[in-house]
């Protein structure tokens, strides 16, 4: 189960090294709220890694779902399908 730990913008100031390390610690996010607004949120390395990798794969998708609809002569490779890791990019 994914606990998210709260913080304000205040206890950043104050002690963003001790939420910083129970983060890394926990696994677990901290989302950082102003005025009761959630503004943003502190997640581990190795989670920014897998959103990194995910959304690799939904843009691969995506790209691979698009071409599936685009006529020929769009400049779009013909054998996207097949050899579609050597057209992903960053």
């Amino acid at each position: 189960m994914l606990n998210i730990i709260t913080v304000t913008a205040r206890d950043i100031l104050r002690n963003y090294k001790g939420i910083f390390d129970t983060v890394k610690k926990t696994k677990q996010p901290a989302v950082v709220v102003s005025q009761k607004e959630p503004q943003v949120a502190i997640i581990s390395l190795d989670d920014l890694e897998r959103l990194k990798i995910l959304k690799n794969i939904q843009s691969t998708k995506a790209l691979l779902d698009l071409a599936g609809i685009i006529p020929k002569g769009s400049g779009l490779p013909a054998d996207l399908s097949e050899k579609h890791d050597e057209y992903t990019w960053d």
